[in-house]
């Protein structure tokens, strides 16, 4: 009865953190087309990358979550398009998440920029319940009706968000899910806390750099908060960041993350990064969780966020702009 208990050990512990409904990276701060619309083509080249999320290594039916992402430019630069392909696993459910964004920018100043994005998304999701009982047991001959019959269910969904941005620094916030849409009747939307639904998040992100264009390390503080409606004493979840930046090309720093949904003064994780800039377009990353809650107990691998990027014919974008690497 192993995996049963997982199971339901698994789906209890993410209505506990409803923050983690939506897939939650630590890398966060490399790639915020997943995170918000408006983000598409702040690079000003066509930007392509792939990000995979293995949470709580160790426990059976742990989230494993997974995205690729591309955005760019159009002709007319006022306008970018963007495109998120997702998939995630979460106990005996699986889902799987297409979302294209559209932005309209807007320059301010010569050197920053206000993007106003919309998106629309469309996920399938799958509920394998014949895989909650052990082989060994159906073996025997073991049958529960309860578990007897897999589930499938198509949900549409809008999102918006704003995106302001210069070289050095960003601010962006978002609604990735604008219609709590019902995620166990079809095409239905629904307030009931008795239903089961896409949860709006609510997301503020912003970041900057400090430090002189020549300087050999530069300094980079960001935060991510997300608020999603029922979560302890209704307060928000933190991501804390802080970064160094090497020579342009090597980034090295952690992140302190309190999340509202567990009681817990000393935080949920901390978290160490880094990224590499191999060459001019491909950039690599890796993001190392450690749980201060106890569930490091079970989760004794941790959780992991691999990434890897590649940024075509941006050498265009740094005729306009000379530096070498995309701070965000």
């Amino acid at each position: 009865m192993k995996k049963i208990f997982i199971a339901a050990f698994i789906t209890a512990l993410s209505f506990a953190a409803q923050a983690q409904q939506d897939a939650h990276y630590s890398l966060y701060m490399f790639n915020g087309m997943f995170l918000n619309p408006a983000y598409a083509g702040s690079h000003e080249c066509i930007d392509l990358v792939g990000i995979y999320r293995h949470q709580w290594a160790g426990i059976d039916g742990a989230p494993r979550t997974g995205n690729i992402s591309i955005n760019a430019p159009l002709r007319r630069n006022q306008y970018a398009l963007g495109l998120v392909l997702l998939g995630d696993r979460l106990g005996l459910s699986t889902s799987w998440t297409a979302t294209g964004s559209f932005a309209y920018r807007i320059p301010i100043k010569r050197k920053w920029k206000i993007a106003l994005g919309i998106s629309a998304s469309a996920t399938y999701y799958q509920q394998r319940n014949d895989q909650a009982i052990p082989q060994e047991l159906q073996a025997q001959g073991y049958y529960d009706q309860n578990y007897s019959v897999n589930t499938n269910l198509f949900v549409p969904n809008v999102g918006a968000g704003i995106y302001a941005y210069g070289k050095r620094w960003y601010v962006g916030f978002s609604v990735p899910h604008l219609v709590p849409m019902s995620i166990n009747k079809k095409f239905k939307a629904s307030a009931s806390e008795g239903v089961a639904r896409q949860y709006n998040h609510y997301i503020l992100t912003s970041g900057v750099v400090i430090g002189k264009e020549k300087s050999v390390v530069k300094f980079r503080p960001s935060i991510m908060v997300k608020y999603v409606k029922g979560l302890h004493k209704n307060i928000p979840d933190f991501d804390i960041s802080a970064g160094l930046l090497f020579a342009d090309r090597f980034w090295l720093g952690g992140t302190y993350r309190l999340a509202a949904g567990l009681d817990n003064k000393k935080g949920t994780a901390v978290i160490a990064w880094m990224q590499v800039m191999v060459t001019h377009g491909l950039r690599i990353g890796y993001g190392f969780d450690y749980a201060l809650t106890g569930l490091n107990k079970y989760a004794r691998y941790g959780s992991h966020d691999i990434m890897i990027g590649y940024e075509f014919n941006n050498k265009k974008k740094r005729y306009v702009s000379p530096r070498f690497v995309s701070y965000f």
